[in-house]
């Protein structure tokens, strides 16, 4: 059984590389049980956009 912190870790490789089928399986079962991790997931694609933004953005607004 995947623990959030894992499945968390497995939902931000999947953005990256695909996933092994054993990687996959225990990936849907923790989202099928998991709330938390389920909204995260659904989230991450925003974050991504968000932070590619952030990093376009003029650095010297930030500062």
């Amino acid at each position: 059984m995947l623990t959030c912190h894992d499945t968390s870790f497995l939902l931000s490789q999947s953005r990256e590389r695909p996933l092994t089928l054993p990687e996959r399986m225990k990936l849907r079962i923790h989202l099928a049980m998991c709330r938390g991790c389920s909204n995260f997931g659904r989230q991450l694609p925003r974050l991504g956009d968000a932070a590619k933004a952030y990093a376009a953005d003029d650095p010297q607004k930030h500062v």
